[in-house]
């Protein structure tokens, strides 16, 4: 059940998503997005500093949603090429929120999002697959596979999304299949 505040939030996320359709972040408005939702500014501003405050919220809105949405050992790939595949299709938004975050911030977060999607990879693959690991082994294999994506989609970033989703993503995952099964037995074999 969603909470007056949630609705309020998605909301004001949803009527900027649609204005971005049209108007660029940096014309956007809290009168014009209050007008549209019905949404007074003094609602506005109790949820949100501003208008790259709200976008960089339905950002990481959107991110979280598709991340997690395919978080599991054999989904891990189509949530990363669908959240590429959606910040491709809305670059300037995309870019134009992400300046609104400083590069810790945003390196921060993504880790977040990626290692919180790694851990239910890992956790599933040792429901079935017992392995014996410490909590360090298996903290570094999280981070190691995490980091590894967020490499490639931190770089892609920097490149300004040259390379296709459809064909990165899949090469990432042809890298990846296999390797952190076999990284927890690597480790857990080492412990014995």
């Amino acid at each position: 059940m969603t909470t007056t505040a949630e609705r309020t939030r998605l909301a004001l996320g949803q009527a900027l998503k649609d204005e971005l359709e049209t108007t660029p972040l940096n014309r956007v408005t809290v009168r014009r997005l209050s007008e549209v939702t019905g949404i007074t500014r003094q609602a506005f501003y109790y949820h949100f500093a501003d208008v790259y405050d709200l976008a960089v919220w339905t950002f990481m809105q959107e991110v979280t949603h598709r991340v997690m949405a395919a978080a599991s050992y054999a989904r891990w790939a189509e949530g990363l090429e669908l959240l590429m595949v959606w910040m491709a299709e809305h670059k300037a938004q995309a870019y134009q929120t992400l300046q609104a975050l400083s590069h810790e911030d945003l390196e921060r977060f993504l880790h977040g999002q990626l290692r919180a999607m790694m851990v239910v990879i890992v956790s599933e693959l040792e429901q079935a697959y017992p392995v014996r690991l410490s909590e360090q082994d298996r903290a570094f294999i999280i981070d190691h596979y995490t980091l590894s994506v967020l490499g490639h989609l931190l770089h892609w970033l920097v490149t300004g999304m040259e390379q296709d989703p459809h064909v990165l993503v899949p090469r990432i995952e042809r890298v990846l299949r296999g390797s952190v099964w076999q990284s927890l037995t690597r480790f857990s074999a080492e412990r014995g």
